[in-house]
C-alpha cells in the first residue's frame, strides 16, 4: 500500500502515463485520461494537499497503472 503523497508529486507521476489534472467545472478537481475518458475526482485544497493511500490505490485501479508507481522516488 503506497504512503500518502503531496498532490503536486502525484500530478507529475501521473502525467508520465497520460493522466492529466483538470480543475475546470464541478466541485472537485479530477484526474482525467483523455484516451479512455475515465476520470477520478479528488479533494484538493492546494498543491500541497496530502493524497491518502486509499485514493492512490483507487487511482492505480481506475487507470490501470503499475502497482509500484507511487513507491518510486
Amino acid at each position: 500500500m503506497p504512503k500518502a503523497l503531496e498532490l503536486r508529486k502525484v500530478i507529475k507521476l501521473l502525467a508520465k502515463f497520460g493522466v492529466i489534472y483538470v480543475r475546470s467545472s464541478g466541485r472537485h478537481p479530477k484526474f482525467y485520461e483523455p484516451q479512455t475518458k475515465k476520470s477520478y475526482p479528488i479533494k484538493s485544497h492546494g498543491r500541497k494537499t496530502m493524497i491518502l493511500s486509499y485514493a492512490l490505490n483507487d487511482l492505480i485501479d481506475k487507470f490501470g497503472l503499475p502497482g509500484d508507481i507511487f513507491d518510486r522516488d
